[in-house]
């Protein structure tokens, strides 16, 4: 079944008649916030499904939304993330198809189609795979009773009552990011048990989440343990044991580790860094030095080396112009800087001065 030239899915949904189904929870929920052409892939895809189309390649979606074969590949793998989109490889297939160029960009496994998406499917070994698609289940919409329930949830560990753009927000968690009141409970108790009541850094928290595939409370459990344990490995590279992080400290680390989102190793080596320069551990200058790396855009320690060597050749150039002599007019090398002062108004200031001077002592007499 396989063709030169392009991947195969194979599709089981019956056609109903030349028109195509889509739920209003896509349209509601996803069409808004994602690209358009990402839409436009997911649309055609639907259709090839509920028209009863069984072979379809990568190249022919391509083709008829005249968009390259790495495009539709990209939406497919944006879809596959969003979980609106499955994907299952067909390895009884594989044996038949006909070999393709690794180069060429035909093996259309959800990993290839997007690096970010923990999918699992398997990645064709030899030839083009067989695929099926099919629409994913949507989540259904919260109830008013369960989004008033998660509100009183946030007030009661908040303090205070939302204000309507953070009701919106925690609505985005349950409809977008797909969060339960479960898990929306237990990010407000992870969040406030750091002294974080900001809604800013909640939502944060919560994409990372998503973005990282956490979708029950275990899995929130387990990144947290994973933050405690990073917590205690920059203590280690300042030198500081037997006893937890303050608060201050946390803010510091939540600061290198989410805001700039350095790796433990370059954070280690800011460290270090701050134990050589000032001999003890100071989160405030460790801090300096990272703040400095972010706005430097580094990212590695090959990054730090060449920021090093910038600032080294910057300082040999002040210092080279600072002590190089220069020669005056009459011939004679000097070594400070000519004065910008007006010698007239100074000499002119002193002699008002002076008189000045006279005429009160006069009066004075």
């Amino acid at each position: 079944m396989s063709r030169k030239g392009g991947v195969f899915m194979r599709v089981h949904l019956p056609g109903n008649g030349g028109m195509t189904m889509i739920e209003n929870t896509f349209i509601d929920q996803f069409m808004p916030a994602t690209s358009g052409d990402y839409v436009k892939i997911y649309l055609y895809l639907l259709r090839c499904v509920q028209d009863g189309h069984t072979d379809v390649t990568i190249s022919q979606v391509a083709e008829a939304l005249h968009f390259t074969e790495a495009d539709v590949k990209r939406a497919m793998g944006y879809w596959k993330r969003m979980q609106l989109l499955d994907f299952d490889a067909d390895e009884s297939a594989s044996q038949s198809s006909a070999p393709s160029d690794a180069s060429d960009g035909q093996t259309m496994s959800a990993a290839a189609a997007e690096p970010a998406v923990s999918a699992q499917t398997p990645a064709a070994s030899s030839g083009s795979k067989i695929m099926e698609f099919r629409p994913a289940q949507m989540q259904k919409s919260p109830s008013k009773e369960e989004i008033s329930s998660v509100i009183f949830v946030a007030e009661t560990y908040l303090g205070r009552l939302l204000t309507t753009t953070e009701q919106r927000t925690l609505l985005y968690f349950m409809t977008d990011l797909g969060m339960d009141a479960d898990l929306i409970d237990f990010l407000l108790e992870y969040c406030v048990s750091k002294n974080h009541t900001s809604f800013h850094y909640i939502q944060k928290v919560a994409q990372n989440w998503y973005q990282d595939g956490i979708r029950t409370v275990e899995q929130a459990r387990r990144e947290g343990s994973l933050f405690r344990s990073e917590y205690y490995e920059i203590f280690r590279a300042l030198g500081i044991q037997g006893r937890a992080p303050a608060p201050a400290e946390t803010e510091y680390m939540d600061r290198w580790l989410n805001q700039y989102a350095f790796t433990t190793d370059l954070i280690r080596l800011a460290c270090e860094r701050t134990i050589l320069q000032i001999g003890k551990a100071q989160f405030s200058y460790t801090d300096s030095i990272l703040k400095s790396w972010h706005e430097n855009n580094v990212r590695t320690a090959e990054d730090v080396e060449r920021l090093d060597q910038l600032h080294a050749q910057t300082a040999r150039q002040v210092q080279s112009r600072q002590s190089s002599p220069r020669v005056s007019s009459a011939g004679r090398f000097v070594n400070f800087e000519p004065s910008d002062s007006n010698w007239d108004d100074l000499a002119m200031q002193v002699m008002q001065a002076q008189d000045a001077d006279l005429m009160r002592k006069s009066q004075e007499s």
